[in-house]
C-alpha cells in the first residue's frame, strides 16, 4: 500500500454532525472525495439539502441527509441507526456540531445560556460518540473524530465566549477518555481548529460580517494575533479530517491536532 493509498476510504461509511455548512460540510466533502459514502446530520434541514445536493453533483458518493438534534439522545441513536441501515455500516463518525455564545464574561452568563452551549458542544459530543461508539465496539473497528478547539488549550478573554471555551475543553478531555476506554478497536482523536470562516456565533467570523466597522476591527485583531496572518477556510481542515478517518493515522488515538495558524504557538 502506498502512502496515498493509506488516505483512501473507498467503501467506508462516514457520519458527520453539523454537516449543513462550515467545517462539517468540509469534513463530509473530504470523505466523499476519498471514496466514502456519507451521512449528513444537522438541525438545518435546508442547509442539509443544499450540502447533500452539492456532494452528489461533485462526487460518486451515496449521500444521506438526516435531520437531527445532537442534544437529544433519541436523535443521536436514530441518526446512527439510519446510517448503518441505509448505508450499510459505520466506519467513521465526526462529532462536529457546535455553537458559541458571545458578549458576556462568565460572571454575567446566564445558566440558560451556559446549558445551551454545553448542551450542544459537550453533551452533543457525548451522545454522538456514545451512539456511534457502541456500534463500532460491536463491529470491532471504527474511528471517532471530535471537533474541539484551540480554545481548549488557551483562554479567550476578549470576545466573551467563556461557556464555549469550557465546553471545548471538556470535549478535548472526553476524547482522551473515550480513546482509553475504546482502544484498541476504536480510535478516537480531536481536531482543534483556530478561527475559521464559518457561520458560528451568528456569523461573526464570516467574511460578510467584516463589513461592519466594529467587526472588521475584531477580525483585524484576530489576523494580527495569528502568525499566518489570516482566518482559515473550512476546506483547510479537509486534510486532517481525512487523515484521522483513514488508515494513514492507524497508530493515532487519544490525540489532539491543533490547526490554528500558529495561534497557540505564541
Amino acid at each position: 500500500m502506498t502512502v496515498l493509498d493509506q488516505f483512501r476510504v473507498d467503501g467506508d461509511v462516514a457520519l458527520v454532525t453539523g454537516a449543513a455548512s462550515g467545517i462539517g460540510a468540509a469534513y463530509a466533502e473530504a470523505m466523499a472525495e476519498a471514496g466514502a459514502d456519507v451521512a449528513l446530520a444537522d438541525i438545518d434541514e435546508s442547509g442539509l439539502a443544499d450540502t447533500a445536493a452539492d456532494l452528489r453533483a461533485a462526487t460518486d458518493a451515496t449521500v444521506l441527509p438526516i435531520e437531527a438534534d445532537v442534544t437529544e439522545e433519541a436523535d443521536c441513536e436514530r441518526m446512527v441507526e439510519r446510517t448503518v441501515d441505509e448505508l450499510g455500516g459505520l466506519d467513521a463518525c465526526f462529532a462536529n456540531a457546535g455553537i458559541s455564545g458571545l458578549g458576556n464574561k462568565l460572571t454575567n452568563v446566564s445558566l440558560e445560556d451556559w446549558r445551551e452551549i454545553n448542551g450542544v458542544n459537550l453533551d452533543g459530543v457525548f451522545l454522538t460518540t456514545k451512539a456511534a461508539g457502541t456500534v463500532m465496539e460491536e463491529q470491532g473497528h471504527g474511528r471517532l473524530v471530535v471537533t474541539a478547539s484551540m480554545l481548549s488549550f488557551v483562554a479567550e478573554p476578549a470576545i466573551g465566549i467563556g461557556p464555549y471555551v469550557a465546553s471545548k475543553g471538556g470535549a478535548k478531555q472526553l476524547t482522551k477518555q473515550l480513546a482509553a476506554e475504546l482502544a484498541p478497536a476504536v480510535r478516537v482523536n480531536a481536531v482543534c481548529p483556530g478561527y475559521v470562516r464559518t457561520s458560528i456565533g451568528h456569523g461573526l467570523l464570516s467574511e460578510t460580517a467584516a463589513e461592519s466597522p466594529a467587526v472588521e476591527d475584531l477580525h483585524d485583531q484576530i489576523e494580527d494575533r495569528t502568525p499566518l496572518g489570516r482566518f482559515a477556510q473550512p476546506a483547510e481542515l479537509k486534510g486532517i479530517a481525512l487523515y484521522l478517518a483513514s488508515e494513514a493515522s492507524s497508530y493515532c488515538t487519544g490525540s489532539t491536532f491543533v490547526v490554528d495558524g500558529g495561534w497557540t504557538a505564541i
